[in-house]
């Protein structure tokens, strides 16, 4: 007896939070004007929708630098979707110790630099630029430079190097 009451009084009570939940997503009623409203006989509705930012950054692929190059073509760092916040930019900050390290013995290092002339107007090393892309087609070149003491002081073997592009979407730098 006492369980089928306990079952009753809890299914009333959950009926009830149900009908309680339906009714705080009703739709508001629309507005009525008739003979009573007074002059002028007009009503507002507002009109919204919601578009959330979006992006897509395209990054360089692995990239081989043959031997004695001094300029090497890295590819492009370039804004490929952009749907942005008024405001708002996506930055790319290049991440790197730009040493290639020798396979064989990690202490043996060819040191490189990365450098662009780009459409947003930066000229020179990444090592402390952040990309600032605003609009679709935002594009930022990159080359990979050698210096030629550099090669002539490298020992044979195989190199290699991580550089790692750390995308952003953060307010824009004020405009100087």
């Amino acid at each position: 007896m006492k369980k089928s009451r306990f079952i009753a009084g809890f299914s009333a009570m959950a009926l009830a939070i149900s009908a309680m939940s339906i009714s705080a997503f009703a739709a508001p009623e629309p507005t009525k004007i008739d003979q009573t409203t007074p002059e002028p006989k007009q009503g507002q509705a507002v009109i919204t929708t919601t578009i959330e930012p979006t992006y897509i950054v395209t990054i360089p692929a692995d990239t081989k630098v043959a031997f004695n190059a001094l300029d090497t073509d890295f590819g492009t760092i370039e804004l490929t979707k952009a749907r942005l916040d008024p405001g708002k930019v996506v930055r790319v900050h290049l991440d790197s110790d730009y040493k290639l390290k020798n396979k064989a013995d990690e202490s043996r290092t060819i040191r490189y630099d990365i450098v662009s002339t780009d459409d947003v107007g930066t000229t020179g090393s990444l090592k402390n630029f952040d990309a600032q892309l605003e609009f679709e087609g935002d594009d930022c070149p990159l080359t990979i430079k050698i210096t030629q003491d550099d090669w002539n002081a490298a020992y044979a073997g195989e190199y290699s190097d991580t550089v790692t592009f750390n995308v952003q979407y953060t307010d824009a730098a004020p405009k100087a």
